[in-house]
């Protein structure tokens, strides 16, 4: 009469590597950037980490803190958006695997920025680009850790509670959207002139690659 249940998910088991995998890194860059992580994933503190960290020396992608931050942060949105769509919309337009959103995400972010990195290095102004792209890690780093939380929240324990899964992406999006949102308001403040290449970073390469990627899949 008794018999072996089965798993609650057949995804459980790489979304859960996943997961591990996320909250190792973070734990990782703690042991070894200590104050720069708690100031880090407190966004209430943002202003002050980057009055301290935005600077020659830790602005650059490359540094391994930024790699991490980088790595998490494509996983953390790849999950949020196969989530998404496995929920929302698999039923009409087919199956997608998580590999295939972490890959295109992953393309579309490291052609963006080498392209990016060309046009503002030719046009002198390369460390509004160097500033811009550190902030922008910066954010995505501290939001990625609220995302996974929830992300984890809502696997483990309310699968199948779609209206939960819709307030989580929206609430993401809106902290993505604001925290451009100021890193944006800050560049016309201090620097007027540079209003030309901001209009070309939105509208160029940080809108339309997500525009191409939702109409060739929709």
């Amino acid at each position: 009469m008794f018999q072996w249940a089965e798993k609650f998910q057949h995804q459980q088991d790489w979304f859960t590597l996943l997961i591990i995998l996320t909250f190792i890194s973070y734990v990782h860059l703690y042991s070894e950037n200590r104050n720069q992580f708690k100031l880090l994933v407190a966004l209430w503190k943002i202003k002050t980490y980057f009055k301290i960290f935005d600077k020659e020396k830790f602005v650059n992608p490359f540094l391994k803190f930024n790699l991490v931050l980088t790595m998490i942060s494509l996983i953390t949105f790849s999950l949020l958006g196969y989530f998404f769509y496995d929920k929302l919309l698999m039923s009409l337009y087919g199956e997608i695997s998580f590999f295939t959103f972490y890959l295109v995400v992953s393309s579309l972010v490291i052609i963006r920025y080498w392209i990016l990195k060309l046009i503002f290095k030719y046009s002198n102004q390369f460390k509004l680009f160097q500033h811009t792209v550190f902030k922008s890690i910066s954010y995505y780093g501290s939001i990625s850790l609220y995302t996974i939380v929830f992300i984890s929240f809502y696997y483990y324990r309310f699968y199948d509670n779609i209206n939960l899964l819709f307030i989580i992406t929206a609430l993401i999006i809106c902290l993505v959207y604001l925290s451009h949102l100021t890193i944006y308001i800050e560049i016309i403040q201090k620097n007027p002139s540079s209003i030309v290449y901001l209009i070309l970073y939105l509208c160029a390469f940080k809108i339309a690659p997500w525009l191409w990627l939702y109409k060739s899949v929709y």
